[in-house]
This record gives C-alpha cells, sequence and structure tokens, in this order.
C-alpha cells in the first residue's frame, strides 16, 4: 500500500504498523544516500502526526497503517 511520510511517498506491505513504516522508509533513505544507521532518523527524535492526528509513541508499533495514510515527523522545539 502506498503512503506519505513528511510528503514523500513510500510502498509498505498492507499489515504495516508506523514503526514498521519509519523503519522501511530508513532502509529507503539510505539507499538513496549511502548513510549509516546511526544517521538515520530514530521515533525518540520527534513527535508523529497521522492523518493530523498525533500518535503517543506507545502506540507507534500497535497503530495499524492503511492505504493512502499520511506520516508528518514533527521535531520537538525547546525554548522560552
Amino acid at each position: 500500500m502506498k503512503i506519505s511520510i513528511n510528503g514523500i511517498s513510500y510502498e509498505v506491505d498492507s499489515s504495516s504498523s508506523i514503526t514498521q513504516a519509519l523503519e522501511e522508509s530508513n532502509r529507503s533513505l539510505a539507499k538513496q544516500n549511502n548513510d549509516q544507521p546511526n544517521e538515520q532518523r530514530k521515533p525518540n527524535d520527534f513527535v508523529i502526526a497521522l492523518n493530523q492526528t498525533f500518535v503517543p509513541r506507545s502506540q507507534y508499533s500497535s497503530t495499524q497503517l492503511q492505504d493512502n495514510d499520511v506520516i508528518e515527523l514533527l521535531s520537538p522545539m525547546a525554548g522560552g
């Protein structure tokens, strides 16, 4: 099935969770950019919105994706 992560389309298995989709997108990015694993995005580095709805980290592995879902990775902002 097709999903979007930060505006980039990816093909993932139909039973994929958010965690699995991120792993697949990391593999795709690594192939394209010859990145090392430690340079790839990690789930604890950002928060996730699925179809404009916040998903708690505790639910990344249990949230099943649907065809045409849109995932946005949002970096936390610090400051005062």
